[in-house]
């Protein structure tokens, strides 16, 4: 017996009003029982956590940033695993044990005292493993650095001017398909990247760094803000910290998604917490002058703020008061990139002629073998605009009756615009899992999880099970039509349905 447990029995022995006797044998046993408990779920926790940091390491290890990021043009998954598939095996492998010690270690932390501290520690050291991962799922991270180039080396404005009009630039390759578009992202995005390539890093393995270095930032300050949320609750906090998907979409492909969420979670908070609907008010302002998907949450936070007002006249002048500061930060970020209307240009395109892996993408391609193009393309994205438009005013109707909280509201906002879009990526889910961690219900973290796993693991479909099962094996060639049958179920079946079953099973 340790020295601690020696000493507990002697108060046991010694100190009749520690143990009054009115106790039973079980209750009087139950203290001296509890540390071990403890002791024992901690050091689960720490092996699940060494274990996916191995995990982590070993993806590292086998595409490493610092080498395939001097390859000249960027590669995905599938390309850099074709002299050797057992790569591309043993990182699906590893993805799916990363999904199954994500859900024990949920589960353990669930039914266990554990401290906090342990989720950060491990949150942190993922975070600087993957800073080393070659992006391989998404050529973003390249894409900063090229239009940080536009504007630093060329002198031009990444928001009107293509990457594709400096031909000789040595990075316009990474660029790929996005070469001949306008930057989809905010002022305040560019402006940042413009400042990350003004400090030196505008080569391909300097600039990724220096990216994935703000993801990383951006990641530990939604943990902070997480923490402050939800009072240090350890079960919220590693439903965001060691979300494989938040992990390796947020730091290891460099996302500045997470840096939008980072306002977001700052402008959630300053109201909920706080009540400073000005401070929040401007942090939204500022997520979607990073990345306009932020902007379905801008009416959400307004109805929530509007809601609190005691009455009509006290609400028209929060309203005027923030039009007016949302107005002037709007001016003011565009200013270096004036005029603003020129500079929307490529959000515009990223919004209205996207088509890809989503349930109205799907319906477009099969609507096409049976009607004209143009009429196969307006009816999927005309329903799914009026399913959301419904289902948003839905929303706003419980919040403003307090049925909803803000960040519920945002979170089934957020899900019904990937149900009824028309593009999807894989990393979407990153705008659900910290809404879904501040209101962390069985139901919302069980969808949210799943969505997450059935997303990432879908790479599997449209990298390799395309390229080397479908085409040329099952299929003379596959097509996009075939893998989006292939892959929407997967993708969006079983989230939407698995808590349902679940519900039903645990009735009476």
């Amino acid at each position: 017996m340790s020295e601690l447990g020696d000493v507990g029995g002697e108060q046991d022995r010694n100190s009749p009003r520690l143990v009054p006797r009115s106790l039973s044998k079980d209750q009087r046993t139950a203290g001296s029982s509890a540390l071990p408990a403890i002791d024992s779920a901690v050091i689960r926790l720490v092996l699940l956590g060494a274990g996916s940091a191995f995990i982590y390491l070993v993806c590292v290890i086998l595409y490493p940033l610092a080498v395939h990021s001097q390859a000249g043009r960027p590669y995905d998954l599938e390309q850099l695993s074709r002299d050797r598939p057992w790569a591309a095996i043993i990182y699906v492998i590893g993805l799916v044990t990363l999904f199954l010690m994500f859900a024990a270690a949920l589960r353990l932390i669930k039914r266990s005292q554990i401290s906090v501290r342990w989720v950060v520690l491990f949150g942190v050291a993922f975070g600087v493993i993957l800073i080393w991962l070659y992006p391989i799922t998404a050529t973003d991270l390249f894409q900063y650095v090229l239009r940080g180039r536009v504007r630093v080396v060329h002198g031009a404005n990444p928001m009107v001017v293509p990457a594709d009009q400096f031909p000789f630039d040595p990075l316009l390759p990474f660029a790929g398909e996005w070469a001949g578009i306008q930057s989809p992202y905010g002022p305040m995005w560019e402006l940042l990247a413009e400042a990350v390539v003004w400090t030196g890093c505008r080569d391909a393995l300097s600039g990724a760094l220096a990216f994935k270095g703000v993801a990383l930032v951006a990641y530990l300050a939604c943990v902070g803000l997480l923490a402050w949320g939800t009072r240090g609750d350890s079960q919220a906090l590693l439903f965001f910290a060691w979300n494989p998907l938040v992990l390796l979409e947020g730091i290891g492909n460099g996302h500045n998604d997470m840096l939008m969420l980072v306002w977001v979670l700052t402008a959630i908070l300053l109201w909920e917490r706080g009540r400073r609907w000005g401070l929040a008010v401007a942090a939204l302002c500022l997520a979607v002058l990073t990345k306009a998907s932020a902007a379905p949450l801008a009416p959400l936070l307004m109805i929530a703020i509007l809601r609190e007002q005691s009455g009509w006249r006290q609400r028209l002048l929060t309203l005027l008061g923030a039009g007016g500061l949302a107005v002037g930060i709007v001016l003011l970020a565009y200013l270096p990139f004036w005029p603003p209307w020129d500079s929307i240009a490529g959000v515009l395109d990223e919004l209205s002629n996207r088509y890809t892996y989503t349930v109205a993408a799907m319906l477009r391609m099969i609507l096409r073998e049976f009607m004209p193009g143009e009429l196969a393309r307006a009816i999927p994205r005309t329903v799914g605009q009026v399913i959301f438009a419904v289902l948003y005013l839905w929303a706003v109707v419980q919040l403003w009756s307090r049925r909803m909280r803000l960040a519920q509201a945002g979170l089934f906002v957020y899900l019904v615009y990937m149900l009824t879009g028309t593009s999807y990526r894989i990393w979407y889910p990153l705008w659900l899992v910290p809404l879904a961690a501040l209101h962390l219900e069985a139901p919302t973290r069980l969808r949210v999880g799943l969505l997450c796993f059935t997303s990432e693991l879908s790479i599997l479909m449209f990298y390799l099970v395309w390229r080397w099962v479908l085409t040329g094996v099952v299929l003379p060639r596959a097509d996009w039509l075939e893998m989006h049958l292939l892959t929407v179920p997967w993708q969006f079946g079983l989230p939407m349905l698995a808590p349902l079953w679940r519900r039903q099973r645990t009735k009476p």
